[in-house]
């Protein structure tokens, strides 16, 4: 079973999380026991139906349709559990993704992100489902049946050996090949996902450039590597289930030519013959259960380092040093000290600033714009140092909850774009429990347009802001920044996208802020108490 995300097994491989975990254990308990009395009502059936075959009893005939609407009951229930505990693993790893997605300085892309949400945990699902449980609860069903098949005879139990041994060695003869090939396919898939959410997302672009045929001509080109992979692998998934069906009836004729080979009566060749039909109908689920089993090792290599990272930025987001409420900073504005490793970020010395500072970043835009969403973020409590971060009245904002960090630094990056939800909602993400009349005043003051939406506040947004216009999305994330003055702002040119009277009463408010200011970008009519240069750059550089 997989193990705790992060940890590696005995060859160095990461794993997954545990299957067998609190909140499943039961599960799993109860498809073993489904599983052994499934096989009891096999051997149960099969005895009796040796009994019919030596004269019809109406008595024996309805104890044996009892027992095959038991045996239809357990797998029945086994199918809704197996579901059950697919969907918890499943609902564990997807939430870990998210997170990872969120999380990371360098986040994967929206279709990547999608295709391990859906293609790759559905096969992981798949495996548990379809594969893993049907072998939990097939072993005790043959391990049964095959006690029967002895007790009628050992050569017949030795028939079933023979047919199962024959099973593994044409499936695990295919498994290699099966795994190559699903690795294929999901590495095709990813690349066609990222290619079509880039290309959407590119939409006026080559709108504008007359490439419409040319980029669905190479969206067709990747679309055809995963036809082609798919048939490759679909090869291989035809020939495990073919040989999972066709093995099975060579053991049937095994078993048959056993009994006349030993003369048994029809009573037995009976109850023998019903005991295989059933190890057969779960022979048949091995192909698939081998099949499933190679997608899963092929999504687990992508997803348990994801989840083994994303563990890893839990534990470092994690409160170590500061319990201090948000209160202790809100309407007491303090100096501030924010600390980078060198070469990540750039070579930007150490910045200490005192509330009503105004400081403006210089240097490459791209450290510049890193060095912005790590202080906006708390990333920087991701690098397992407790020297790096952001510190606020001499406390490191990123040793306090998400949820109280979320009030000391206000951003409004460019990077940014309103989440899914009602624009309420979006407006007080920083504060919830801020008054929605004044969130709603400020909106107005940055150039929010309410009277031009159609359910004003109760608007919903989706698609990354819309149906507000770029200016308008600029508008409700500088407001939301704003919000109840933070002791540290963080400002880039998203601020160049308000509406002019929007960005007038902006650069007055920040020109008179409390707090410290941190911008980038030329934002006129902002000025600037200082600088914080990259190292090596003239002080006199314009960004």
């Amino acid at each position: 079973m997989p193990g705790r995300g992060g940890r590696q097994s005995a060859t160095g491989q990461v794993m997954l999380p545990q299957l067998y975990a609190p909140g499943r254990r039961k599960l799993l308990a109860q498809l073993v026991s489904l599983g052994i009395t499934a096989g009891l009502f096999s051997l149960a059936i099969g005895w009796l139906i040796g009994q019919l075959a030596g004269g019809f009893n109406l008595w024996l005939a309805l104890r044996v349709l009892v027992l095959v609407a038991g045996f239809f009951v357990a797998k029945f229930l086994e199918r809704v559990l197996a579901e059950k505990l697919g969907q918890n693993y499943v609902a564990e790893l997807r939430r870990g993704l998210v997170t990872h997605a969120l999380l990371s300085e360098r986040g994967p892309s929206t279709g990547i992100t999608i295709a391990r949400s859906t293609n790759d945990l559905s096969s992981i699902r798949n495996w548990i489902v379809f594969g893993m449980v049907p072998l939990m609860a097939g072993l005790p069903l043959l391990l049964v049946s095959g006690v029967g098949l002895f007790a009628l005879h050992p050569l017949l139990a030795a028939s079933l050996g023979l047919t199962l041994a024959l099973e593994a060695v044409f499936l695990f003869g295919l498994a290699g090949g099966t795994f190559s090939s699903a690795r294929t396919l999901r590495r095709h898939r990813g690349n066609l996902a990222a290619r079509i959410a880039d290309t959407v997302a590119a939409r006026t672009a080559i709108s504008a450039g007359g490439g419409v045929q040319r980029e669905v001509a190479r969206v067709q080109s990747s679309a055809q590597k995963v036809v082609d992979a798919s048939v490759h692998r679909a090869r291989y998934a035809a020939a495990l289930r073919s040989s999972a069906l066709a093995v099975p009836l060579l053991g049937t004729a095994l078993v048959v030519s056993v009994c006349q080979m030993l003369g048994l009566p029809g009573s037995a060749v009976a109850s023998a013959l019903t005991l295989m039909g059933i190890c057969a109908g779960s022979l048949g689920e091995w192909g698939k259960a081998v099949e499933y089993r190679q997608n899963y090792k092929a999504g687990r290599r992508i997803i348990a380092p994801l989840l083994a990272q994303e563990a890893q930025f839990s534990r470092a987001g994690t409160p170590l040093v500061s319990t201090r409420d948000a209160k202790e900073f809100m309407g007491q504005f303090s100096a501030v000290r924010i600390q980078f490793p060198v070469d990540d970020f750039g070579q930007f010395p150490v910045l200490r600033a005192q509330p009503g500072e105004r400081i403006h970043i210089v240097g490459a835009e791209r450290q510049r714009t890193r060095l912005l969403t790590a202080i906006a973020t708390g990333s920087l409590g991701n690098l397992g140092a407790s020297h790096y971060g952001v510190w606020v009245a001499e406390g490191r904002s990123e040793d306090l909850l998400p949820t109280t960090r979320r009030k000391v630094i206000g951003a409004a990056l460019e990077s940014m774009v309103p989440e899914r939800g009602t624009l309420a909602r979006a407006l007080r993400y920083r504060h919830p429990s801020a008054s929605v009349e004044k969130a709603l005043d400020l909106a107005k003051k940055c150039g929010l347009d309410l009277e031009a939406l159609p359910q004003r506040e109760a608007t919903r947004l989706r698609r990354g802001g819309e149906p507000l216009e770029p200016g308008q999305q600029a508008a409700l994330l500088v407001a939301r920044a704003l919000l109840r003055e933070p002791p540290v702002l963080v400002l880039d040119q998203l601020l160049t996208r308000l509406p002019l009277t929007g960005y007038q009463y902006v650069v007055q408010r920040v020109n008179n802020y409390p707090g410290v200011v941190i911008f980038s970008g030329a934002l006129p009519g902002i000025e600037a108490t200082s600088l914080w240069c990259e190292a090596g750059l003239p002080a006199n550089h314009q960004p």
